[in-house]
């Protein structure tokens, strides 16, 4: 990117995860963005925004097939925002750029999003179009400098979630395992940000978290305890002993009778198999 610009980005579906050696701005703009940065989770849509300064390290996942965002690519190096800097008395590099952060938009700046991106999607020159990008950039820019001025910003926590609260929701539902809703309702995040942030802070998706820790009591209890195969598939929210060996042989390697029989040889036990000192994921 050698120049700042305006343009629409259309996510659709997609996900994937990057950083840019310049700073971005990103307005929510069709459908909705999960994006995950350090400051935490953010769900973006129309009237939500995000700042990214350079080298700052984002997840992004498209919510549906209308998903497309306004993206502000900036060049720090740009005399126009050098002359921004002076005549508005800003320092964008130590304020606008210096951390990442979220911030809701006034009522007043959402038809400008909208407008924006109906002017950067009709038909004109090359020569139009690169003017229209930088002056639509530098608009923005400015906008959101004042609104950072005002106090708009939010504050998010680090985003990283507790693997105590989950496994504390899983255990007092071993019999009917939860849901993501439950589960985001619990940690207060939408479900497309919990998925987020499963991913990232134990890499697997929520209902393969849930499902590792289910079958984490059954080792335990295969293991530990002389409960029938059957009454410990039910106890943990499989329809028969066929479903519950399936899913045990896929992550553990082998069957419930195998480790039941494995067992016997104490070199195989070890701590990690208590459901209190789970292995990781």
């Amino acid at each position: 990117m050698s120049q700042t610009l305006a343009r629409c980005n259309r996510i659709a579906r997609h996900s994937g995860e990057h950083c840019h050696s310049y700073p971005q701005l990103l307005l929510g703009w069709r459908g909705v963005l999960d994006i995950e940065f350090s400051p935490g989770g953010e769900h973006l849509e129309l009237g939500r925004a995000a700042i990214l300064p350079p080298s700052e390290h984002h997840l992004f996942r498209g919510g549906d097939d209308s998903c497309e965002i306004l993206v502000i690519d900036l060049d720090t190096d740009d005399p126009c925002l050098a002359s921004l800097e002076q005549s508005c008395a800003l320092q964008l590099r130590e304020s606008l750029f210096a951390t990442p952060k979220t911030l809701s938009l006034p009522p007043t700046l959402i038809p400008m999003v909208e407008l924006a991106t109906r002017q950067l999607k009709a038909d004109k020159s090359t020569a139009q179009s690169a003017l229209l990008n930088h002056q639509l950039a530098i608009l923005f820019v400015s906008q959101l400098s004042e609104l950072l001025a005002l106090g708009h910003t939010e504050t998010r926590g680090q985003g990283r979630l507790s693997a105590t609260l989950l496994d504390s929701l899983i255990d007092e539902r071993l019999t009917t395992p939860p849901d993501n809703q439950l589960l985001a309702d619990a940690c207060h995040l939408s479900q497309s940000q919990l998925h987020l942030l499963c991913l990232r802070d134990f890499g697997v998706t929520p209902q393969q978290y849930v499902m590792n820790r289910r079958l984490r009591w059954a080792r335990f209890w295969l293991r530990e305890t002389p409960r029938r195969v059957s009454e410990i598939a039910f106890d943990l929210g499989f329809s028969g002993v066929s479903s519950f060996s399936r899913a045990y042989r896929r992550r553990m390697g082998y069957s419930p009778s195998e480790e039941r029989r494995s067992a016997m040889h104490p070199d195989r036990c070890n701590a990690d198999t208590l459901p209190g000192r789970m292995p990781s994921a």
